[in-house]
């Protein structure tokens, strides 16, 4: 017997949004945050971006502060270059619980998170893909890795 599952880049034809994976780290020493972010085009070509933080309310959440930056990223990313629709892969839970209702926020971090997912979503359709974190999904470790750096780590 064969299992075959079919892969998360294999697009079916419905499937018209760009892919984008975003992951967040956090470095004790300088109680910065950092997000990286792979954007997977729709002509085959990839993107890489990353940026660091170190805003006092945020920084509480460590890491957590980084995934909502990148998934923020994502839609802006969406918003600045009209792109209709986006799905966002990620590995942090509350990236996809938060916005759609399932956690509530109790944290300003994540109220403003939604709040930003709120606008977005009147421009942008946001599908989100809970992906497992270093599983060896090559563009989820890319954004990971790219996260990291931005933190010199």
């Amino acid at each position: 017997m064969e299992i075959k599952i079919r892969s998360f880049l294999d697009r079916d034809e419905n499937d018209d949004s760009v892919h984008i994976y975003v992951d967040g780290s956090y470095n004790k020493e300088t109680e910065e945050y950092a997000y990286g972010m792979v954007v997977l085009n729709k002509d085959g070509s990839v993107e890489e971006f990353s940026d660091r933080f170190s805003d006092p309310e945020l920084k509480s959440m460590w890491n957590v502060a980084g995934e909502i930056m990148g998934a923020c990223a994502a839609m802006q990313y969406a918003l600045d270059y009209k792109i209709p629709s986006i799905t966002i892969f990620h590995d942090y839970e509350g990236i996809s619980k938060w916005p759609l209702g399932e956690w509530k926020t109790k944290k300003e971090g994540t109220r403003a998170y939604v709040n930003f997912y709120n606008e977005a979503r009147k421009t942008v359709s946001i599908k989100f893909i809970k992906v497992t974190g270093h599983s060896g999904d090559k563009y989820n470790d890319m954004a990971d890795k790219l996260a990291r750096e931005a933190l010199g780590l």
